[in-house]
């Protein structure tokens, strides 16, 4: 092995177990330096800590697994935020607090691949910022979406919102900057909706200028709006990030069907590449019995833009009709 060794921190729950050894694996196989995985245990089982364990041989490359639990904060334990979502997210800002012997990290969330030597984003310069992240407007979202996250959280428009999937983190800056006290204070005292709870909490209570924009090839999700126009800007995606669109959830025979007819290259190429760590550290893919959501994600892809059309033509329709109607009764008052 060359060089340094390189940390990577995780943070996830017993749910996440399985996609966590999907993401360890594709580092591990593409990177040439020594590995160390650190883990923020929120709540693994004895049992798949044991799994990892014997996991950890098919990891060239990886000293060790580290597993320790994070000093639990009631404010993130009892904060109302999505189903679908856990406290456990708000601990990825609490890496250095857990294991206070690092110095610099590469944090991932586990619906990851990383289909290129991690070393690449590790020596990225961060200068005198704490921390790097995607800008999210850099990357794939529609402008229209990104106007509208910022106003229901109340991020003035002229600036950036970041995503905190993939943090490159100088530990001794971050804790200097106070960022985890800083969102936990802000969640103490939030009275709205945060419907990516990390994530809008740094984006409000964070200055922009606190944080080094990535390349968007450190942070590709392929099935985000735009990601096809920021394919063809920026390149093959170096760490490609499943938050829209599980592979593990789409019915494998169905998706060989396509792929055997040449139907959605682009969309199946992702789902195989997720597919093809998997099988090489399982015997078998992740994959659902159910085709049901694996109909709906493609529906969406040729109707979705169509659906969205027609809904805010008819919406513009409706709100217009309102404001001729309200402007009439505002001149019959006059009158």
């Amino acid at each position: 092995m060359e060089g340094e060794t390189i940390n990577v921190a995780f943070v996830f729950d017993d749910k996440f177990s399985d996609l966590f050894r999907v993401a360890a694996y594709s580092i591990a196989k593409n990177t040439k330096s020594n590995l160390a995985i650190y883990v923020v245990d929120c709540g693994i089982s004895e049992t798949h800590r044991m799994e990892i364990g014997e996991f950890q041989k098919q990891l060239p490359g990886v000293v060790d697994i580290f597993f320790k639990e994070p000093e639990k904060s009631k404010v993130f334990e009892e904060c109302p935020i999505p189903g679908h979502f856990s406290p456990a997210v708000f601990y990825r800002l609490a890496i250095g607090k857990t294991f206070p012997n690092l110095t610099r990290v590469v944090y991932l969330d586990c619906d990851v691949i990383v289909d290129v030597d991690i070393k690449e984003l590790w020596d990225v310069d961060l200068g005198d910022r704490p921390f790097g992240a995607l800008n999210d407007e850099t990357n794939f979202f529609l402008p229209e979406d990104i106007e509208r996250r910022k106003k229901r959280v109340g991020i003035p428009l002229e600036r950036t919102y970041m995503s905190s999937g993939v943090l490159l983190i100088d530990l001794e800056k971050f804790e200097n900057k106070r960022v985890f006290e800083r969102v936990l204070e802000f969640v103490e005292h939030c009275e709205i909706s945060l419907a990516c709870p990390e994530q809008d909490a740094m984006n409000i209570c964070l200055d922009e200028n606190e944080h080094l924009p990535i390349n968007p090839r450190f942070n590709f999700t392929p099935f985000a709006p735009q990601a096809k126009r920021c394919f063809k800007k920026f390149g093959p995606p170096l760490i490609i990030h499943f938050s829209c669109g599980k592979p593990w959830t789409f019915n494998k025979k169905f998706i060989h069907t396509l792929d055997r007819l040449h139907l959605f290259n682009y969309e199946v190429g992702f789902i195989k590449k997720y597919w093809k760590y998997s099988d090489e550290i399982d015997g078998h893919a992740f994959s659902s019995r159910d085709v049901r959501p694996t109909i709906l994600f493609f529906y969406k892809r040729v109707f979705g833009k169509l659906e969205y059309f027609v809904a805010k033509k008819i919406r513009n329709k409706i709100i217009r009709g309102f404001r001729s109607i309200l402007s009439k009764s505002k001149k019959c008052v006059q009158w």
